[in-house]
């Protein structure tokens, strides 16, 4: 690394980048503004030309910002750059792995010097995401961008804020071949576009790929036929991971989570929701704070008993809290609301 391309990076950094909230660059190589568009939920129909200090402007000035996150995006050094003010689609798992099918892709997220990172994606998968603070990360960066991200660390400790925003951008110039410029970054020919419709997070978030609760059948038989007629089977999957992890055991916990596995029969419904409240009034007045892993576990079955299907589902993912649960537990729950979300969203 040599010390006037710290110098550069430091100065673009101080002008443009040096903000409270998040700005998210991606370079992708080979990818177009189809893809760009496709990757990020953004109609491309609905265009415009515009510069990065316009399209900031316009979000810092919105009535609600981040509502519609705004994006430009325009060639450099052969690849296509992504910048995103007061965003971090790019930065997700589901937009890297969607935009490196094509092609490597690597993101810079500048979001407040420690939890600055830089990651990067190929053939479809994400193998490294590293915090530009510390060498930890899931892998190694491609060529001697860790090293440099190592040298500035070393030279300007994890503290400097900037020398953070710098280590990162260098490296991801050294992963590219491309340098960022003002040029760039205040050329008018840039397409900035909306993301209105944004990627769904994955099912199975990568941490949990490989688990063994994948395995089960009833995980599976949702897993592999995901549709609105699995709803009541994923409320049941959500409010048993609950009940278990809270080890509240009553005779009208095992009749509710009995008839949640079975008919929806609306007047035994009526007669189990009856049973599971007399339980709350018990349990709440056992000692203890107001808050207790049996007491919330009484709540989630009162709202899995709810008339509404679709409503109760939802009530039971808001109320799963899970820091009392057992990995497995954990992994039921995180996976079935993301089966949960993926139904909704695709719901006519």
């Amino acid at each position: 690394m040599r010390e006037d391309d710290f110098t550069y990076y430091e100065g673009l950094v101080s002008e443009w980048f040096s903000f409270f909230d998040p700005t998210c660059l991606t370079w992708c190589e080979v990818s177009g503004l189809d893809d760009v568009a496709r990757a990020f939920g953004a109609d491309l129909a609905a265009a415009e030309s515009m510069g990065f200090e316009d399209a900031q402007l316009e979000q810092y000035n919105a009535d609600i910002p981040g509502l519609l996150p705004v994006l430009v995006a325009g060639m450099i050094g052969g690849w296509m750059l992504v910048v995103e003010p007061n965003g971090c689609q790019g930065a997700r798992p589901e937009v890297l792995k969607a935009l490196s099918v094509r092609g490597r892709v690597v993101n810079v997220l500048l979001d407040g010097g420690r939890y600055d990172r830089l990651s990067y994606a190929a053939a479809g998968r994400l193998p490294v995401v590293r915090l530009a603070s510390s060498p930890s990360g899931s892998g190694r960066l491609p060529g001697d961008a860790d090293a440099v991200i190592d040298a500035i660390i070393d030279a300007v400790g994890t503290d400097d804020v900037i020398g953070l925003q710098v280590a990162a951008l260098l490296a991801a110039e050294h992963i590219t071949g491309a340098r960022l410029t003002e040029e760039w970054l205040l050329d008018g020919g840039l397409t900035r576009l909306l993301v209105e419709n944004p990627l769904p997070a994955g099912i199975v978030p990568d941490r949990l790929r490989d688990h063994r609760v994948l395995d089960r059948s009833d995980v599976r038989a949702i897993l592999d036929d995901l549709s609105p007629g699995k709803v009541a089977s994923i409320r049941y999957l959500m409010t048993e991971a609950v009940v278990q992890g809270s080890q509240l055991s009553h005779p009208a916990v095992d009749e509710a989570l009995e008839f949640l596995r079975g008919d929806d029969d609306a007047t035994r419904r009526w007669e189990v929701r009856r049973r599971v409240a007399l339980l709350r009034e018990e349990v709440s007045r056992e000692p203890g704070p107001d808050w207790t892993p049996r007491r919330a576990a009484v709540k989630v079955l009162l709202d899995a008993l709810g008339d509404d299907l679709a409503a109760s589902a939802d009530a039971v993912a808001g109320r799963a809290y899970m820091g009392h649960l057992t990995d497995d537990q954990k992994a039921v729950v995180i996976i079935m609301e993301r089966c949960l979300q993926r139904i909704g969203r695709t719901a006519p």
